[in-house]
């Protein structure tokens, strides 16, 4: 019995999950962008998008992943503005690649 406990312990640890890393590169994604927007209080993300790129301007890297973010937030004056940040990641997903905003409003 107890062998039997430790087989399915076993068993249970081995499994490898992709959510985990899926999840990592969000909470990444995130942090950079909330490192960017330093000077910005009160910002809130209203949609979450992670997809694959068949192309890329590096001939090297093949297939990155980019995760898109809209958010908003009031700016200085209280007029309320919409953008969207996009988070590039190396295809293992261990490093950003590049993250830039854009203006394009969000599309809801």
């Amino acid at each position: 019995m107890k062998y039997l406990f430790l087989l399915f312990l076993l068993a249970l640890v081995a499994c490898d999950t992709h959510s985990f890393e899926r999840d990592k590169r969000q909470i990444i994604a995130k942090d950079e962008i909330r490192r960017q927007l330093r000077g910005i209080r009160g910002y809130s993300i209203t949609s979450f998008k992670e997809d694959t790129l068949q192309t890329w301007t590096d001939s090297v890297i093949i297939h990155p992943i980019r995760y898109t973010l809209d958010f908003n937030y009031n700016d200085s004056a209280g007029k309320p503005q919409n953008k969207k940040a996009i988070v590039i990641f190396t295809p293992s997903g261990n490093a950003i690649l590049k993250s830039a905003f854009t203006d394009e409003p969000t599309t809801k």
